[in-house]
C-alpha cells in the first residue's frame, strides 16, 4: 500500500495569510501544494489535499478550520502531514526556509530536516533549520507533521521568487525530493 501524504495549503478562503511586496500567501501556498501533490501522485504516493482551490474545504472560523485540517488527515489515516506556508517579518532582510514540528527528536524532525536540506541544496535558500512550534495543525495531527515556511514575503527578493510560477514549481520539486529521500512511496 502506498505511503499516504496529506498536503495542507495553508490559509485560504477569507484568510489570505501574509501579504508582502504585492504577493498574497494563500495563493503561493496553493500553487506549491498543488504541484507537490501532482509530483507525489506521479511518484507513487497516495495523496489527499485539504484544498485544491482558494476556498475548497476552508471553514469560516480560524480555529474550526485548523481543527478540520487535522481531523481530515487523522480520519484519512495519513502517514505524514505537510503544511505549506509563506513567512513574513517586520524586518525586510529576514529570509530563508524553515520547517516546524511539534516536538524535536521525532520522525517529524527527521522528515523536516530532509526537506530543509533539499530546499537549501536545490534552490540556494538560507537554511533556517527545523524548529519546534505549538501550531494547531502540528499539535492535533496523529502522524508526523511538518509545517514548511517557503520564504519571506516581506523580503523583496524572496517575494519575487515566491511569486514566480517557475520558482513555485522548483520549490515543490525540492520538497518532493526531501520527502522521497526520507520515505519511499
Amino acid at each position: 500500500m502506498a505511503t499516504k501524504i496529506f498536503i495542507d495549503a495553508g490559509h485560504g478562503g477569507t484568510d489570505p495569510g501574509a501579504i508582502g511586496n504585492g504577493v498574497i500567501e494563500q495563493y503561493v501556498n496553493l500553487n506549491v501544494a498543488n504541484e507537490l501533490a501532482r509530483l507525489l501522485r506521479q511518484g507513487g504516493y497516495s495523496v489527499m489535499q485539504y484544498r485544491t482551490t482558494p476556498t475548497e474545504n476552508v471553514l469560516p472560523g480560524k480555529n474550526d478550520d485548523l481543527r478540520n485540517r487535522a481531523a481530515m488527515a487523522n480520519d484519512w489515516g495519513a502517514d505524514y502531514f505537510i503544511s505549506i506556508h509563506t513567512n513574513s517579518s517586520p524586518n525586510p532582510a529576514a529570509n530563508g526556509f524553515e520547517a516546524y514540528v511539534y516536538r524535536l527528536g521525532t520522525t517529524a524532525e527527521k522528515l523536516g530536516q530532509s526537506i530543509v536540506d533539499s530546499m537549501v541544496r536545490q534552490l540556494g535558500s538560507k537554511d533556517n533549520g527545523v524548529r519546534q512550534a505549538n501550531f494547531a495543525v502540528l499539535r492535533r495531527t496523529r502522524m508526523p507533521a511538518v509545517l514548511l515556511e517557503l520564504g519571506y514575503l516581506s523580503n523583496p527578493t524572496e517575494a519575487l521568487n515566491l511569486y514566480s510560477p517557475a520558482w513555485q514549481k522548483a520549490a515543490a520539486k525540492a520538497i518532493y525530493d526531501g520527502i522521497y529521500n526520507f520515505v519511499k512511496p
